[in-house]
């Protein structure tokens, strides 16, 4: 007996529409027999909309009732695979990683396979993975593409062809598998559909077609909701593929939903423009909170918060809406390995693989999920964690430096440290290779002599993954895997994320997973070009051309899929807030396309404040109150003046009090520094101090021959004595040692114009203890180089980094330290024609007076004498003041939250005065750095 027809309504209704949702669920409430609605099935293509289908139904059913079957076509495929398959479920998750394992990639690039793979399943289901390798042979000679991306090909499907007789031979199925045989598993039920609802479906794979039309046919009554864009855009994706074979198989009735609307044009968007991330979740949960104090909100409302890539958002959108107190859902919620417990287990894993890493090795022994370490290693191990610059290495953690804590301290700590190794060591010792069973049972040991605790999901969930991990040598025929490798499989398979239940207040969800949804209030963020539309991943084993033509997802079709999802959600809201943030840092963002141009605006929501803002009004004293200018005590000026800066000063203090009088005495006078990473690096002071006294040693003598050949062994001699007074581990020495020998020609270029220019080293390390440069002032310091030509003598200073100097830089009383220099030599009878900066990062020089100054060196040290005149004055009346020369010296202070020039001086307020000085220099500058850079004079 053949099958009954089945009756199918196509119901088409503007892109824009709202209520098609509930009115294919009255339409299939109408064809059952209430209060049993369970002959209806219900299919979606996300669970999210699985969720909204089914509070729309319990709002429009109001007796009680025996609810429909609602279900995603992957879990309708599951469970008809369960129900008649003795094959078992081969998780998603596993895919990449047995790939990996096959074919010897790494899972990054297993995981482009896997996905390659997945979409070949679901556009050519047929299961002959041998006719689609021909096919696209075909493909591939016609577009006359080389010979290696043939063999790539062929390669590929070599590792799939492995992947799937693997599958087969152990009796597994994947997840494209069990859909591909659902379509088949439909057909042989006995039993029909009363109603067959098909809703929020805008295209198909070829995959979900067949179960779909397996369904149809197997179904009575059939409602399909099908999308039509108006305008300009009409047709664009639309789901013509799937409604073509539909049509042809089946007799299809259309009724037409668009008559019935008032308009079916699409709504004119406008959107906000934030100057921030930040900026833009605090405006939205601001406008939000401001909604539901208003009752524009009523609780039986949708309100759905989406951003086109969710894991850019979800913990600063998490953060603020717990600060406006707004209840919120994240419909996908972190990934396993990302949760506290399992994510320092993982750190463990990892460190014991890596030889103890400094920064995943401190978060475990931190970690208040593993009970079974001492409470010393969790006091003590994360300030001497950053002090000790450790990098990795179980020898270094235990060895730690002596200079990091006192011996009270050190002496514990290395017991405890040595008992977590004595406990670590069964893991330690087969870190190179084991079996997955084995590791297994010694991690479950290792959690267990930890104390490691974790509810009782995630001890499940792990307890799952190691599991399947075991399935592995079965099916890769590889007995054993590296403790790394392992970790990384391991890590893989927790990073599968957790759904969660349904919730109440703000849906928060991936752009993806709006599709068919019509919620009440739609804030969408995040709308920035690049992320929406975003490109797919780069191909590299199937060229677009090559998609395109096998009837694969190609560019076109991705971005034309994002722009009907986009103009559905946002046609089907009632209340929609667009918005982008327009900076990221320094990165300046544009708005999506899909905005319109000229309809941007910004938004302010006044009088909402959140908990923390709230609870800091209420405190007893705003926090400025608390920033004060210092203002030492007399007596304490006079010990500073006697001790500190007692005549003759420094030459370097006179920069560093100008630059910032606070600062100077935060820094240099009460030698405070904020707490720091110890970075596996050489200090810039240490290695100036280095680059110095190998410079010095090089051209002591001014007969030293300048040939390259000479000079590079003479280089190389010296800077093997000079690092011998410096704890240098053998790579920096190294490192150091080829680098300076490798700028050594330009410096000995340097120095060859020196000589023809007349100028022979005079003092290396000049030593000047006290010089009178003003009646009252004296000073002292060191200057690294002086040359003399022709009775008169050249300054030069060595900077490892980056410095600023020319006439606009020291008339502005910035960078007084050479023309001071300068002015203590004047009174040594020394006359100095010019000073220069020698930089040993550039290997170039920086003059002062250049070639094309109009001031000379006399004027320069008038101008910084000046300037000398007016510090020194301040520091005698003891004023450290917070003003800075100029704001950007502000940005690296870690002062900065306790300074009153940031927090309280009102905006654009007077700089520190500068010296009068004659004439113009705004434009000599640039002229006079131009010549330096040039000619080096």
């Amino acid at each position: 007996m053949a099958d009954k027809q089945p009756d199918i309504c196509l119901l088409k209704f503007s892109i824009s529409s709202r209520g098609v949702t509930d009115r294919i669920l009255r339409d299939g409430a109408e064809c059952s027999h209430p209060p049993d609605y369970s002959p209806v099935l219900y299919i979606a293509p996300t669970p999210g909309k699985l969720r909204d289908a089914q509070r729309r139904f319990h709002r429009l059913i109001v007796n009680p009732y025996i609810p429909p079957r609602f279900s995603t076509l992957k879990q309708l495929a599951r469970s008809f695979f369960a129900a008649e398959s003795r094959s078992r479920v081969f998780p998603d998750a596993l895919v990449p990683l047995l790939i990996s394992e096959i074919s010897g990639h790494a899972i990054g690039y297993a995981g482009i396979l896997s996905s390659i793979l997945k979409e070949i399943k679901q556009h050519h289901p047929s299961g002959d993975l041998q006719a689609v390798r021909l096919e696209l042979h075909a493909i591939y000679q016609r577009r006359g593409l080389p010979d290696d991306m043939l063999r790539g090909l062929d390669n590929t499907f070599e590792i799939f062809k492995q992947y799937q007789s693997s599958l087969t031979s152990a009796g597994y199925a994947d997840e494209d598998d069990i859909l591909i045989r659902g379509a088949a598993a439909v057909r042989n039920i006995s039993s029909r559909f009363r109603v067959l609802l098909v809703d929020g479906f805008y295209d198909m794979t070829h995959a979900e077609m067949d179960l779909v039309g397996a369904l149809i046919a197997k179904s009575d009554n059939v409602f399909i909701t099908y999308p039509f864009i108006p305008g300009p855009d009409e047709g664009v994706h639309s789901p013509s593929g799937y409604l073509q074979r539909l049509c042809s198989a089946f007799e299809v009735k259309e009724v037409d939903l668009r008559k019935d609307e008032p308009t079916t044009g699409m709504p004119e968007l406008s959107y906000i423009k934030y100057n921030s991330v930040e900026d833009e979740v605090e405006g939205i949960a601001r406008h939000i909170k401001n909604l539901y104090i208003a009752g524009s909100i009523k609780p039986a409302d949708s309100v759905v918060l989406t951003v086109p890539q969710l894991s850019h958002y979800r913990q600063l959108i998490e953060r603020v809406l717990t600060r406006y107190g707004l209840p919120f859902t994240i419909t996908t919620q972190k990934t396993f390995a990302q949760k506290g417990p399992l994510r320092d287990l993982l750190y463990l894993i990892e460190t014991i693989a890596d030889d103890f890493p400094r920064q995943k090795f401190t978060t475990f022994l931190n970690s208040p999920h593993f009970t079974g370490i001492p409470e010393l290693l969790r006091q003590w191990i994360p300030s001497i964690s950053l002090k000790s610059g450790i990098v990795k290495g179980r020898e270094a953690w235990e060895n730690l430096n002596p200079d990091i804590a006192s011996k009270k301290v050190l002496a514990p700590l290395a017991e405890a440290l040595k008992h977590i190794f004595s406990l670590l060591l069964p893991l330690i010792s087969v870190r190179g290779g084991s079996t997955p069973e084995n590791y297994h049972a010694l991690i479950i040991s290792v959690m267990h002599e930890l104390g490691f605790t974790a509810d009782d999901t995630l001890q499940r969930r792990l307890e799952d993954a190691l599991e399947f991990l075991e399935t592995l040598p079965e099916l890769s025929g590889k007995q054993t895997v590296a403790l790394a490798r392992y970790a990384e499989f391991l890590r893989h398979m927790l990073n599968t994320p957790e759904y969660g239940d349904e919730g109440e207040g703000i849906q928060v969800m991936e752009f993806t997973e709006t599709r068919g949804l019509e919620p009440d209030h739609l804030y969408f963020c995040g709308l920035k070009d690049g992320d929406m539309p975003s490109k797919p991943p780069v191909d590299h084993v199937l060229p677009d051309s090559v998609r395109r033509e096998f009837g694969m997802i190609d560019l076109n079709t991705y971005l034309q899929t994002q722009k009907v999802y986009f103009l559905r959600v946002t046609g089907a809201s009632s209340h929609r807030h667009l918005s982008y943030p327009s900076l990221e840092g320094d990165t300046v963002f544009l708005q999506s396309p899909y905005l319109p141009w000229g309809r941007e605006s910004r938004e302010k929501t006044y009088g909402i404040l959140s908990l923390d803002e709230l609870q800091t009004r209420k405190g007893f004293r705003p926090f400025e109150q608390h920033i004060r200018e210092i203002k030492p005590g007399k007596k304490t000026v006079a010990r500073i003046l006697k001790k500190e800066l007692a005549m003759p000063l420094r030459v370097t203090d006179i920069d560093a009090f100008r630059n910032c009088p606070r600062r100077f005495f935060i820094e240099k006078l009460l030698r405070l520094e904020a707490s720091r990473i110890s970075e596996y690096e050489i200090e810039a002071r240490l290695l100036g101090t280095i680059f110095h006294k190998v410079m010095e040693e090089l051209f002591r003598d001014p007969e030293t021959e300048m040939s390259c050949s000479a000079m590079e062994q003479r280089a190389a001699s010296i800077f093997d004595a000079v690092v011998k007074d410096y704890h240098l581990e053998p790579y920096w020495t190294l490192l150091l040692k080829e680098s300076f020998i490798q700028v050594l020609p330009k410096i000995l270029d340097m120095e060859s114009e020196f000589r023809e220019e007349g100028f022979l080293p005079f003092s290396l390390e000049m030593d000047i203890k006290k010089e009178e440069v003003l009646p009252g002032i004296s000073l002292r310091g060191k200057i690294d180089r002086v040359d003399a030509g022709n009775k008169v003598f050249r300054i030069i200073d060595y900077k490892t980094g980056t410095a600023d100097i020319g006439s606009a830089v020291i008339k502005s009383g910035k960078g007084l330290q050479l023309p001071l220099y300068a002015a203590m030599l004047k009174v040594k009878g020394m006359e100095v024609e010019k000073a220069g900066i020698y930089s040993l990062n550039t290997i170039s020089m920086k003059w002062i007076p250049t070639c094309r100054d109009k001031y000379r060196m006399e004027e320069y040290i008038e101008s910084a004498l000046r300037y000398l005149e007016e510090t020194v004055g301040e520091i005698n009346t003891g004023t450290f003041r917070a003003h800075p020369l100029e704001d950007f010296f502000c940005v690296s202070c870690v002062e900065a939250p306790f300074c009153p020039y940031i927090n309280l001086a009102p905006a654009g307020a007077p700089s520190i005065p500068e010296a009068a000085e004659p004439g113009n220099d705004a434009g000599n500058d640039a002229d006079a750095d131009s010549c330096a850079d040039a000619g080096r004079n």
